[in-house]
């Protein structure tokens, strides 16, 4: 399969404007990108509001997305599942995947941001219960569609109608977003593990362990990455790892990721940069080509 190559799309922060999140959309749609991602917060506390304070609710961003673009994928890196209505969530991504012809793809995590749940009403303790039962509503539910659905589980229990029917066999793909042991329990039922900033050595390791468990598992890695003149130690907006450098230099690093068990990357070129649409094309243009596809 081909290297899948994604890119974070700017729903958040302070330059959040309808027109560049459509405008970079649209110009990774143009230059051969796989797919475009959003991220995902809806009420922050103030100490973290200098970096997802201002934020276009993920789910909502999506269906706006669709109708602008014709190929790309769309997804969610990644979906809160516990801080929300689980099963309208569900109802949302299923709508959001007959809308846009099939082209919704979503990462889900258990979350980390305890006030934002509180804030919420929604149970932090149980978080990751509730996700990994939701997986198996999901799966369960996408099996069945379109017509009456059934579930009956420990925190779950459903019994109704659920169309129209979903356009890609099997539903939007779940990624599994997140670098514990338990995402790659998580990522060996769907598939596909999506770690966030992990060094190669350690994603070496744990991709190795998940494909243990289920050998055509697939490795999307989140991953910051700068164009610098010289190659340089750098992190993200969180502080974690990133990559920066000339464009040999980061096709040499992301080619290490590969080497390593990578399978594709979501890319964030600096989603607050007023010049993401061109960051966007000359990744297209001048690193792109050097990666092993």
């Amino acid at each position: 399969m081909p290297l899948h190559l994604g890119v974070i799309l700017p729903n958040y922060g302070e330059a959040l404007e309808a027109e560049r999140l459509a405008g970079v959309a649209v110009a990774a749609e143009q230059v051969g990108f796989d797919s475009g991602w959003v991220t995902d917060h809806v009420i922050v506390p103030e100490e973290h509001s200098g970096t997802y304070g201002t934020i276009a609710e993920a789910l909502v961003s999506l269906g706006f997305l669709a109708a602008r673009t014709t190929r790309l994928e769309l997804g969610v890196s990644a979906l809160v599942v516990p801080q929300r209505r689980p099963l309208v969530a569900l109802k949302q991504l299923t709508t959001l995947d007959f809308l846009s012809g099939g082209r919704i793809v979503t990462a889900v995590a258990a979350g980390w941001l305890e006030e934002e749940f509180a804030t919420l009403g929604a149970p932090y303790e149980r978080r990751g219960q509730l996700l990994d039962e939701w997986l198996h509503v999901a799966s369960s539910v996408f099996e069945q569609m379109p017509g009456r659905v059934g579930y009956d589980g420990d925190l779950f229990a459903l019994d109704g109608w659920m169309a129209p029917p979903l356009v890609r066999p099997g539903g939007p793909p779940l990624w599994i977003a997140g670098v514990s042991r338990a995402t790659l329990r998580r990522a060996a039922v769907t598939g596909v593990w999506h770690p966030v900033a992990l060094p190669p050595n350690e994603l070496r390791t744990m991709a190795a362990e998940l494909r243990e468990r289920r050998p055509e598992s697939r490795v999307v890695l989140r991953i910051a990455v700068y164009v610098t003149p010289k190659p340089q130690d750098a992190v993200d907006e969180r502080r974690r790892h990133a990559i920066a450098g000339p464009p040999e230099w980061i096709a040499e690093r992301l080619g290490g990721y590969v080497e390593a068990g990578c399978d594709g990357f979501v890319l964030n070129l600096g989603h607050a940069s007023p010049e993401l649409e061109e960051r966007v094309r000359h990744f297209a243009e001048e690193i792109a080509p050097l990666l092993p596809r």
